[in-house]
């Protein structure tokens, strides 16, 4: 019985603190997130949203120490929005925590600083991760899964020492290949919408934190090449999106897909969200494939383990 798991890396203006704040894209972030809340919504699918700490509070007095943004910079406004609608958002966090689908609300860091950037050591680490946690629990939610900012995979022990259980993992064809043979897999997949994205296992990892492995970026092509591709006929992800699913529904593994609020730019791109979803709908009606969130997985891969210790004894 196989499962997809959809996670958003939910970010407005911390995914862009090292570059100009894009207005646009900011403005069509927050709606994007109400329009894929009841895109769900419609089809009872819940997702997990990755949500960078900060955006859970209401206002910030704090200096961000070391942060290569500035120590204020949530303090910045972006054009006509204001820092409020750029760098906080629990507007967006009780829209996403009341829906009528139960959604898993996570981690994506504090403030979007990637774990592998030349500011972080393990004390910076910690910090962020312990703002996420405690920021998470002032509105009532307690965090248990983690999406690293950029995918920079770092510092899991801390993770396991402030209260994380498990994690998004890095896509295997990008682990398996050579960055010039990931990108020109990408672009070949964008072309023909081949390969079916890799079918994932989570697993314990060494830190006792459950891995759970992107499949597929749903946004993994530029706008310049998708424009050109989808005349080509259906929308290239879309066609991998579908034969993940196919292939998922026939296995025990996981189907992960992934994208940020942000990516949904055109009319396209909501369409293209829309036929993933409707297809994961009418594949459940027809198979056995579930929809589940990174916790409902970890949980499932914990579970595994202790019957298979038991079973042991």
């Amino acid at each position: 019985m196989g499962t997809v798991v959809i996670s958003l890396d939910m970010e407005l203006g911390w995914g862009f603190h090292d570059r100009s704040l894009p207005e646009e894209r900011l403005r069509n972030a927050r709606e994007n997130c109400s329009r894929l809340r009841r895109l769900f919504d419609s089809y009872d699918v819940p997702a997990t949203w990755a949500i960078t700490g900060h955006l859970f509070l209401d206002s910030c007095t704090e200096r961000h120490l070391g942060h290569p943004a500035d120590e204020r910079c949530c303090t910045r406004s972006a054009g006509a929005l204001s820092p409020h609608d750029v760098w906080f958002g629990p507007d967006l966090v009780d829209e996403i925590a009341t829906a009528s689908v139960d959604h898993e609300l996570a981690s994506h860091g504090f403030t979007h600083v990637h774990f592998q950037h030349e500011c972080v050591d393990a004390e910076f680490a910690s910090r962020e991760l312990a703002h996420c946690a405690d920021a998470g629990a002032r509105r009532g939610f307690d965090l248990t899964s983690f999406v690293f900012p950029v995918n920079r995979v770092r510092y899991r022990d801390r993770l396991a020492e402030h209260g994380f259980g498990c994690y998004r993992g890095v896509n295997p064809a990008r682990l398996s290949k050579r960055p010039w043979e990931f990108q020109a897999r990408k672009l070949s997949s964008a072309a023909l919408g081949k390969p079916t994205p890799p079918i994932v296992e989570p697993h314990l990892d060494e830190y006792g934190l459950v891995n759970v492995p992107a499949s597929l970026y749903l946004f993994n092509i530029g706008r310049t090449y998708g424009k050109y591709l989808s005349v080509m006929g259906e929308d290239p992800v879309v066609r991998q999106a579908k034969a993940g699913i196919d292939r998922v529904a026939e296995t025990d593994g996981v189907l992960h897909l992934w994208l940020h609020p942000h990516d949904i730019r055109t009319a396209r791109h909501h369409d293209r969200l829309a036929s993933i979803v409707r297809y994961l709908d009418r594949k459940r009606e027809t198979s056995d494939v579930r929809v589940e969130t990174m916790a409902e997985i970890a949980d499932s891969v914990r579970c595994e383990a202790d019957v298979g210790v038991n079973s042991t004894e």
